[in-house]
């Protein structure tokens, strides 16, 4: 049954943990514009199968990116977001087919390693010295559809490529608002198609609603005060950390089945 009490979470501590880590991760969300997933999918994976939060993520995500829409229009590189868009329509289903077939610490290993080389592009300001053209935009898409089908991060890859151009911080984070919603919605309908979705999915989600809101709206009334490049600094320190014990928690796994 959808409404039954049933979560993707196995007890009330893992539950209370898991919103927790929604709530700050929502935070960070609203206060920078990514890092949401990336977060909740490196702790939360640490207990909960990669399977069950990846899906959860990208409904999490079109219930935030619905929330900033209207108040990042007008930043918004519609160019941009149109093109890497087309990418991910073209190449989303082949990272969801992944997500369907991967046993779970393939996934965590995946994730982890993932997160932590998008992290250390982040931290090493890795500057895209290239000419922007429609065709180069495509390719990023269709590469962070397939690792936003199988992984739940693509949107990390974006933001490093973004963050590259030496854009406007307020164009990057609305163009970032904009693409996630096109990608997720892209993912919804893949994911459906591939059967992926379940009551304790939905569940969980509707639960996780609460949170997330609440962190994206303290998050964005933070973001006229905090130090943005200091905040992303400590975010990118803390993904690296928790890729690494999420590769420990995938090896762990490998061993001890």
């Amino acid at each position: 049954m959808l409404f039954s009490w049933e979560l993707i979470t196995a007890s009330p501590l893992e539950t209370v943990i898991f919103l927790v880590c929604v709530f700050l991760a929502g935070i960070i969300r609203g206060a920078i514009g990514f890092a949401f997933s990336a977060l909740v999918i490196a702790t939360t994976s640490l207990f909960v199968s990669p399977a069950l939060v990846v899906p959860l993520l990208i409904l999490l995500e079109i219930a935030a990116s619905s929330h900033m829409l209207f108040g990042v229009w007008k930043d918004t590189l519609w160019n941009t977001t149109i093109y890497m868009s087309l990418g991910a329509l073209i190449a989303t289903p082949l990272g969801v087919y992944i997500l369907s077939i991967a046993p779970e610490d393939i996934l965590r290993l995946i994730i982890a390693n993932i997160i932590f080389v998008m992290t250390m592009l982040f931290l090493r300001g890795f500057v895209y010295r290239g000419k922007l053209t429609n065709p180069l935009l495509v390719m990023v898409g269709c590469l962070s559809g397939v690792l936003n089908g199988m992984a739940g991060v693509g949107g990390l890859f974006v933001a490093v490529f973004l963050a590259s151009l030496s854009l406007p911080i307020r164009s990057v984070r609305a163009t970032l608002v904009v693409f996630f919603l096109a990608a997720e919605i892209i993912f919804l309908v893949s994911a459906s198609a591939a059967d992926i979705y379940n009551a304790r999915i939905f569940n969980t989600f509707l639960v996780a609603c609460i949170p997330m809101i609440l962190g994206i709206i303290l998050g964005t009334k933070l973001f006229h005060y905090l130090d943005e490049k200091k905040l992303r600094r400590l975010v990118l320190f803390m993904l690296i950390g928790l890729s690494i014990l999420g590769l420990g928690r995938a090896i762990y796994g490998f061993i001890m089945p």
